[in-house]
Order: C-alpha cells, then structure tokens, then sequence
C-alpha cells in the first residue's frame, strides 16, 4: 500500500510540474506538450473502441479516436490562444480550476458521500463530492481569480463562467470515459502513468469542458 501511495505521488508530481513547465515555457512547450497528449490519448483511445466495439471497421475506429482526443486538445489550446497570442495564464488557472474541482470533490466524496452519482458507470462517484468540487470550483474562480485582473485580464464573470463549465461539463467528461472503459471491459486506459493508468484517465475531465471553456472564451 505505501509502495502503490509512493508511486503514485511520485508520478502524480511528475505530471504536475510537466504540465506547469509546458504552460510556462511557451507556445512551443505547449504545443509539444498537446501533441504528446494527442498521440499517447489518440493509441489509448483506438485500443479502448477496439475492445468495446469488436466489430466496427478499423477507419471507423480511428476517425472516432481521433475525433474523441482532437476535440479536448483543441480546446485546450484555444484556452491559451486568445487575441491572437498565447496567454500562459489562461491554461494555468484553467488547470487550477480542474485539479481543484477533481480534488475536492474527491475529499468531500470522501467524507460525505451517500448518494451515488452514477453507480452503474462510475460507483465511487457521489452527488454530495460532485456538490463539495463544484463549491471549491467556483470559490476559487470567484474568489481568488476574479478578483485578480492581472490574471490573464478576465473578468470576474468569465472566471465565473469557466469555473461553472468545469463544475459541470468536468465531471461529465470523466464518466464519459468510464462508459467507454466499463464498456471495453478495462480498469485503466492505459500504463503510461504509473500509479495513475494511462493519459485518458487523467485527462477526461478536458473531453467536454475543455472545447466548450475554449468556445465561451472566443464568444465572450
């Protein structure tokens, strides 16, 4: 147990301090970073679809894997594109909002949970950890980045509306993936992250939120 919590920590700050140095790095770093996740997320995702759907035809399999990964990794880049330049604090507090609203909702889930959220896909998931995310979502976007305009100059109300888009379109995205891996028959979705399983797993609350924030930013 203490190996499995050591290994995990490990690669879990590994990936953190990955994905800060390629956001602060440059549009370079980013870019090479996004299409890493691409690449790793576009195999994962194939082999997925292969497994829960035996019979579909190989181009099918691929342009729905391609489709499934492009998607949240453009969003992720338009977040940091706006303006016509790269904004490294557009995809720092964008992933801020994401860890916040995974671990809080996990530590409330924790510690109240009784209703389950969704148990036939993920049963570990409850409305009282889903409410306990969403409160410390919106209590940082409201109350630390709203009121710092210095922070890639949103206002209040955009943080407010991107932290409402990770509060509800986050966790749809992470079940969205636990369909597909309940459906394919596999725990994980891959092992490129030790202790954490593959790139999918950690970026599935990207799938829906990520298109739509980068969307919303454009509009408004």
């Amino acid at each position: 147990m203490r190996s499995e919590f050591f290994i995990r920590s490990a690669t879990g700050a590994v990936l953190v301090s990955a994905i800060l140095a390629a956001i602060l790095g440059g549009l370079w770093t980013w870019s090479v970073l996004l299409f890493v996740l691409f690449c790793v997320g576009w195999q994962e995702g194939r082999d997925a679809l292969k497994a829960a759907w035996p019979n579909l035809s190989t181009p099918a399999i691929v342009l729905r894997s391609t489709f499934m990964v492009a998607l949240p990794v453009a969003g992720l880049f338009g977040i940091g594109w706006n303006d016509g330049s790269y904004h490294p604090m557009l995809p720092l507090g964008w992933f801020l909002l994401l860890w916040t609203n995974d671990t809080a909702a996990y530590i409330f889930g924790r510690l109240f949970g009784r209703h389950k959220l969704a148990p036939s896909i993920s049963p570990g998931k409850t409305w009282e950890g889903w409410a306990g995310g969403a409160a410390a979502t919106m209590a940082l976007a409201l109350g630390v980045m709203g009121h710092a305009q210095a922070w890639a100059g949103l206002s209040s109300g955009q943080w407010a509306v991107l932290g409402a888009v990770v509060s509800v379109f986050g966790p749809l995205g992470d079940l969205l993936e636990s369909a597909l891996k309940r459906k394919a028959g596999i725990k994980d979705s891959g092992a490129v992250l030790p202790g954490h399983g593959g790139v999918l797993d950690r970026f599935d609350s990207h799938f829906i939120s990520a298109p739509i924030a980068a969307l919303l930013l454009q509009v408004f």
